[in-house]
């Protein structure tokens, strides 16, 4: 009879949390654009909350990798990663706006007075798909005079969060 051992590895919370997000978060690209992640809806439901989000949290590692992989899924990784946090978060409330109160066609604008960058978030009209309501939308960003471009789908069930839709 052969026993095996187990190797006993183990992660502090913090250290799985952040594993586990940043897995969800970079899990699958939409293949049709690279733009925008497809994120987990557990991961945008558990970060959305943009009341989570800004200096005041900092320190909380676990919870900067929800409001990020949250941000991320609808800012998209190709934009997201020209931003910086400051960026992401402007650009994040901007888009929640649009896609919440945004007429369609109307941009909403975003800009970081310190970073120089700006955009806007034109949504499109809202439909109805599976019991979800959803909003297709462009987000424009200017960064260092260039004009970068993104589109996507979000959608969301009853009044919970906005997902990217893939």
């Amino acid at each position: 009879m052969t026993t095996r051992r187990r190797a006993d590895v183990s992660f502090g919370r913090p250290t799985a949390l952040l594993v586990m997000f940043g897995a969800l978060a970079l899990g699958g690209c939409d293949r049709t654009t690279g733009l925008y992640a497809r994120v987990d809806s557990f991961t945008s439901t558990v970060g959305s909350d943009l009341s989570r989000t800004g200096p005041d949290r900092a320190g909380d590692g676990a919870a900067a990798a929800v409001d990020n992989a949250a941000m991320g899924g609808l800012i998209g990784p190709k934009i997201g990663a020209l931003l910086n946090a400051e960026d992401r978060r402007l650009a994040y409330a901007a888009e929640l706006e649009a896609l919440d109160h945004g007429e369609s066609g109307a941009p909403v604008p975003w800009k970081n007075p310190s970073s120089g960058r700006y955009g806007n978030i034109v949504p499109g009209p809202a439909y109805a798909k599976q019991g979800a309501t959803c909003r297709g939308f462009s987000h424009m960003v200017t960064i260092a005079g260039q004009l970068e471009i993104a589109r996507g789908t979000a959608c969301r069930t009853n009044d919970g969060p906005w997902t990217a839709a893939g």
